[in-house]
């Protein structure tokens, strides 16, 4: 082991959102209101915020100069069969009959099958009524414990007595070589294929009938998309929820963009026991890409009128990324209705959004498929209250954050061009992702075009009638800080309630978020490398209890923006005080860490929330003189996952961090921010006190961040991405396995859900002036393979602290050894671990 000074080390990271009601304020509402601020003139931005790029963005898109009139939404005659089929096809019996869907086995020992009516030619679903059985064994490890914390089983074998089946496959084929004889029709068959579709349309609010629609034959063809779909929705006696097993070629509910998924359904909810990839995709060195197209560009006319309800025009750039391509699932917030939808040359075309309280999912049909690689620009309009609401004064707040315009549904990191143009009253100002390229008044509006210079992964904007506040000290990237100069209607109470709340002004905090906020930039900067981007504006929002980032964009609580005195009279102090001391941290780190790299499913989502928190925790240690701040975040990373919450699970035992949202369900409870923020923070600082040598300090951790960034700028990252490119730079010591592979720590930390108990003893001696340690470092409650290189520390006299060096250790093992430490400046007084929190360990 090597010999070193430890400077003095990092400390915590906190959760980017905790849940603080806002029904600590409710009491309140009904006092009268303070009369309303007047807006201030809208100040003049030290510097446009445009940037110089070498390769300029693409010319915004252009709605055709003549569109057709618009279709009703709904009316294509194919979608209105399928929205209308019934379980009138054939139907026979079936004896001791079986067939597989990827891992499940579906057994039909005896009973009736009767199948829908066919739709354009193909059979699309099937009623199974008697006695059957589905047999699930899952592919992994993994998987069998998310199945067991679900449903107390590791491998499903689950009898039902009523089975309804959707597909675009070859179901209905294989179902019918199964015939024993025909059989007559019955009504309870047709009553169980009621309730499934009150089932997706009603409690899931899935667009079953979209989804069968996209591998049908597009109009004027024969041939069937090359997706494939198979759902099942199965009761029985002895379980009380309603189970559904689904295989997607384009990603099952709730874990795409994986295929397989396993539900269970009960009072409107559901809780996924399983998510997977299918048979095909695991056995390639790399999952391919199933999302079936792209948005490239996005060009937007917004309205926003002065009680909220928004108006808009998107020109939408698509791209294939299979062939056969024809209908184009996207996400918009159901409140916002779609009048009319047209192709490239003004044509109308079909589109598909039901009613706004059921399964509203809204997706386009084209006239012709489209082949792979090919584009096409297709222009929406729509309009609608709710997604946008006005909280008076001018204060607004963006309900639909992701989904105001036509976007990629469930789909994580597709970047895209943007142009935005806003049209709002005039004393509203728009600050938006991307780069402001005009702004001015016309008449009794306010007009700002936003235009982005690097592709997104997403663009939203805030609104409000704001006070700013500007750095100076980096030109380079600056940071511009907006705050309300009005109070929003729901807070007016407290002003009047006669609690000591003091000024409820936002804008006096102003020039501590700019100052926050450019800290950070710089400190991040120096870690992860240069941001794509030449500014990054922090905004007040009104909601107390959240803080989000977009791409140069970020919202800060309104509470952020009050001192602690009024935040300790209105109790958010109470539950988690530390969160106000870095939520700014935190959110600017995701301009890194989810926009500048994103992650390519809710198994790597991880990397977005912990990597904001190690982020923040860097933001503590390097703006605070001593590092209470930062080893209390620490603390408190640690006690959020190894306490038990309500249910009795400890966040650290419901899953990996690569289980993403999974991990929350009835029986576990919500453990999602209190797994996957702290234990993502602890993997990347345990990473980091790894590559920490004497001799170049943080430089190749640092090297291997920025390597991370660089490779992934603008792309999404998989976890398995990031552990290359930390094994591209790990060090010789972190190489414990001599292949240079860090195999062991993600398996250990990061795939695995184990913590380690450790236990260390030591004695010295002196010999010829030399200090000679004697020390025994066992490691407990860990399986045979789990590996941990643990970092060893001598604590001095004078509270001097040196780190000796790592100790690999594998297993619930003891290793004792003898170590000559040379002469030490101070007599010692014992070996130490996890002085800096580097090591997640009971």
């Amino acid at each position: 082991m090597n010999l070193f000074i430890c400077r003095a080390r990092r400390a915590c990271a906190l959760p980017r959102v905790r849940n603080l009601s806002v029904a600590l304020l409710l009491p309140l509402l009904g006092v009268a209101a303070a009369p309303a601020q007047q807006p201030a003139k809208q100040p003049e931005l030290a510097r446009r915020p445009d940037q110089p790029v070498k390769n300029p963005p693409p010319p915004p898109l252009k709605v055709p100069e003549k569109l057709d009139p618009a279709h009703a939404p709904n009316a294509s005659s194919v979608y209105q069969s399928l929205r209308l089929r019934t379980v009138n096809g054939e139907a026979f019996t079936v004896s001791h009959f079986s067939f597989q869907r990827d891992a499940a086995v579906f057994t039909l020992d005896s009973g009736t099958v009767y199948l829908y009516g066919p739709v354009s030619g193909i059979t699309t679903g099937a009623v199974f009524l008697g006695e059957g059985s589905i047999h699930l064994v899952p592919p992994d490890a993994i998987e069998r414990r998310q199945l067991k914390n679900v449903m107390k089983t590791d491998v499903l074998d689950q009898h039902f007595t009523s089975a309804v089946f959707a597909f675009t496959d070859a179901t209905a084929a294989e179902l019918l070589k199964g015939s024993k004889g025909t059989a007559p029709g019955s009504g309870n068959a047709a009553g169980q294929g009621e309730e499934m579709r009150t089932l997706f349309r009603h409690d899931l609010k899935y667009d079953l009938e979209a989804r069968l629609l996209e591998d049908m034959p597009a109009p004027g063809t024969t041939s069937q998309s090359k997706g494939s779909f198979f759902v099942a929705e199965m009761k029985g006696p002895l379980f009380s929820k309603r189970l559904i097993y689904m295989v997607d070629s384009h990603g099952a509910i709730g874990v795409a963009p994986e295929e397989v998924a396993l539900l269970t359904s009960a009072d409107g909810t559901y809780d996924i026991a399983l998510g997977f990839p299918s048979d095909a995709q695991r056995k390639l060195p790399r999952p391919s890409n199933n999302i079936p197209f792209r948005t490239t560009q996005q060009t937007i006319d917004a309205t926003i009128e002065r009680n909220g309800k928004l108006t808009a025009t998107a020109v939408t750039a698509i791209t294939a990324a299979k062939d056969g391509v024809s209908v184009l699932p996207l996400e918009l917030f159901p409140t916002l209705r779609v009048s009319g939808v047209w192709g490239p040359n003004g044509e109308a075309l079909d589109f598909i959004q039901e009613d706004k309280l059921r399964d509203a999912d809204f997706a386009i049909v084209l006239q012709k498929p489209l082949k792979s690689g090919e584009s096409i620009q297709l222009t929406t309009t729509y309009s609608g209250k709710e997604a946008v609401l006005d909280m008076g004064n001018d204060n607004y707040f963006l309900v639909a954050r992701e989904n105001w315009y036509p976007n990629m549904r469930g789909e994580f990191g597709n970047y895209a061009f943007y142009t935005m143009t806003f049209h709002t009253p005039k004393t509203v100002e728009v600050v938006a992702t991307g780069n402001r390229i005009t702004e001015k008044t016309d008449g009794k509006q306010q007009l700002a075009v936003w235009q982005s210079m690097t592709p997104l992964a997403v663009a939203g904007f805030n609104l409000g009638a704001f006070q700013t506040s500007t750095s100076e000290r980096n030109k380079d990237l600056q940071v511009i800080s907006y705050a309300n100069t009005g109070l929003a209607d729901n807070y007016h109470g407290l002003a009047n309630s006669g609690m000591a709340v003091g000024t409820l002004s936002t804008t006096g905090m102003l020039k501590r978020a700019t100052s926050e906020g450019d800290a950070a930039i710089q400190i991040y900067t120096d870690f992860f490398g240069p941001l794509p981007y030449d500014h990054v504006s922090l905004t007040q929002q009104t909601a107390c209890n959240y803080g989000q980032s977009w791409p140069t964009l970020v919202y800060l609580p309104i509470c952020y923006f009050w001192d602690s005195t009024i935040q300790h009279q209105i109790g958010v102090l109470d539950g988690d005080p530390s969160y106000w001391k870095v939520v700014t941290a935190h959110e600017v780190a995701h301009q890194w860490w989810g926009q500048t790299v994103g992650f390519a499913s809710y198994r790597d989502q991880w990397m977005s929330e912990g990597f904001a928190n190690f982020s923040a925790s860097i933001f503590l240690l390097q703006t605070n003189k001593t590092s209470k701040e930062y080893m209390d975040f620490w603390a408190l990373l640690h006690r959020r996952l190894l306490e038990k919450n309500v249910m009795g699970f400890r966040p650290v035992d419901a899953g990996p961090v690569t289980m993403g949202a999974l991990v929350s369900n009835t029986r576990t409870g919500n453990v999602y921010t209190n797994l996957v923020y702290p234990k993502g923070a602890f993997i990347l600082h345990m990473l980091e006190m790894q590559f920490y040598t004497p001799q170049m300090g943080e430089k190749p951790f640092k090297a291997a961040m920025q390597d991370f960034v660089n490779s992934y700028r603008n792309q999404p990252a998989t976890t398995e991405d990031f552990k290359a490119v930390m094994e591209r730079h790990m060090t010789a010591s972190m190489d414990i396995d001599h292949n240079h592979k860090l195999d062991w720590f993600f398996n250990a930390y990061v795939y695995g859900t184990e913590v380690p108990k450790y236990d260390l003893t030591s004695s010295f001696e002196t010999k010829d002036g030399d200090t000679i340690a004697h020390f025994k470092l066992t490691q407990s409650k860990v399986s045979s393979e789990f590996e941990m290189s643990v970092p060893i520390y001598i604590e001095l006299d004078e509270k001097k602290t040196i780190f000796l060096g790592h100790m690999p250790i594998k297993g619930s093992n003891s290793i004792e050894q003898t170590v000559n430490l040379g002469k030490l400046p101070n007599p010692p007084k014992r070996l130490v671990l996890n002085y800096n929190y580097d090591l997640l360990a009971e």
